[in-house]
């Protein structure tokens, strides 16, 4: 424990070198007058079993000993243990930690601390050798559109997926979707960088061959990970090949965007990696979509667990929305499975099904 000072009023906090982030109490942050913006997400407790769901955040100075930390984004928890917890966003500011225990032998020097992750991957290795950076034309943009794309900025911004650019690259960011579906951005690699990136031909499992064994158990779970690509970082060489313009700025991408080339062989190798390296059994991932099984409840139970612990481990986010966890039967890839059988999905089908007669 130690001391801290927020807008002149001082706090207990705790000092925990297990958490990735930083947090305030909500009665704390409303007695330091904190100006508290919405958050989306969910934390993960030490408890892997327990998660939290956090709702907002703020932005702070804080003065610790001698040391000013300003602009700080911290997440406002409700029922915090302490009235501030230090983790490791402000850590890792310092070449290192120290504390007194007032012993008679000489300092016990142990290794760094780190949060396991995603090593940063690659994804323009192969080019072609006549590749050069490639600056597109701006796009006349709708007032809605502009807007849109704005805020969808801001947010990655926020987020630290995107970062600003001086790249000599220049993709054109646009808006899809509309009455139908929920509206998205999206960055038009087509006449940049994917002019010139060969294709990373690591293979994708075949649909059948992965119905056929899922068919074969009774207990199932499906598992989506939260806009999946946006979980990978990017390696540091790479960024530049990634900036696109959005609002008349220029900016790049820290992590793995939509819209390359070789996004799609990227992902499936780092998850396939992952589950080799923790020898997960009972977990058939394609892409984003991952699915649990088991011929027991038990069994499910355990595989499950594993998979849960490992994605902790790995700092990796689920879209709980979309998940469905132990079913007897799955949607998947077009396909439904219940009780050892395969049926095409019926949803899949509807819009053929629902045709006009041709005349």
């Amino acid at each position: 424990m130690t001391k801290i000072e927020i807008n002149g009023v001082e706090l207990d906090a705790l000092v925990d070198t297990g958490s990735s982030l930083s947090y305030i109490s909500r009665k704390y942050a409303d007695k330091c007058k904190l100006h508290i913006k919405l958050y989306y997400g969910r934390i993960s407790m030490a408890d892997s079993s327990v998660s939290s769901v956090i709702q907002n955040c703020c932005r702070v100075t804080i003065k610790l000993e001698s040391h000013m930390y300003e602009n700080v984004d911290v997440l406002v928890m409700n029922d915090l243990c302490a009235d501030f917890l230090v983790g490791h966003d402000l850590l890792k500011k310092h070449s290192s930690l120290e504390i007194d225990f007032d012993g008679d032998k000489p300092p016990l020097k142990i290794c760094s601390l780190t949060i396991v992750q995603i090593s940063p991957v690659s994804l323009f290795t192969n080019l072609t050798p006549d590749y050069r950076p490639i600056t597109t034309r701006s796009r006349r943009q709708t007032q809605e559109d502009r807007q849109f794309i704005c805020a969808e900025t801001k947010r990655l911004l926020e987020e630290g997926i995107i970062e600003p650019s001086i790249s000599p690259w220049r993709a054109q960011a646009f808006v899809v979707g509309g009455e139908v579906r929920k509206p998205r951005m999206v960055i038009d690699y087509s006449q940049t960088i994917n002019r010139f990136t060969l294709l990373d031909a690591y293979p994708l499992p075949r649909i059948e061959d992965l119905i056929s064994q899922v068919s074969t158990y009774s207990i199932f779970s499906t598992i989506d990970l939260k806009s999946a690509y946006h979980q990978l970082p990017l390696e540091l060489s790479e960024k530049q090949y990634t900036a696109f313009e959005a609002g008349g700025k220029l900016y790049q991408f820290t992590r793995v965007p939509f819209g390359v080339t070789n996004g799609v062989a990227c992902f499936q190798r780092v998850i396939d990696k992952i589950i080799s390296e923790e020898n997960l059994e009972g977990v058939f991932p394609y892409l984003d979509d991952v699915t649990v099984y088991g011929k027991s409840q038990n069994e499910h139970e355990i595989n499950l667990d594993r998979f849960q612990k490992a994605i902790q481990k790995f700092n990796l986010t689920l879209n709980e929305e979309k998940c469905n966890f132990s079913s007897r039967s799955v949607k998947l890839l077009g396909y439904v499975v219940e009780n050892q059988t395969i049926k095409p999905d019926p949803d899949r089908l509807r819009p053929l099904m629902d045709l006009s007669i041709p005349t």
